[in-house]
């Protein structure tokens, strides 16, 4: 199994600190916190306002907005 480098992708979150507003999928999140997933992928953690989720970084950057 490749073994995954999650360095640039927690590089590219810098950008969205913690409890920031974003746009996901046409509504609006709380970044709850960053994470590493089992494969050594960077996740972030999302919160609206009825439900919470890890998406993985690379899927993140692809589609949130700052707000």
């Amino acid at each position: 199994m490749e073994r995954i480098d999650p360095q640039s992708d927690h590089q590219r979150l810098r950008c969205f600190g913690i409890g920031r507003e974003v746009e996901f999928s046409s509504k609006r999140y709380v970044l709850q916190r960053r994470t590493t997933l089992a494969s050594g992928e960077a996740a972030v953690v999302l919160r609206g306002e009825n439900e919470q989720f890890v998406i993985s970084a690379a899927a993140f950057l692809k589609a949130a907005k700052p707000l």
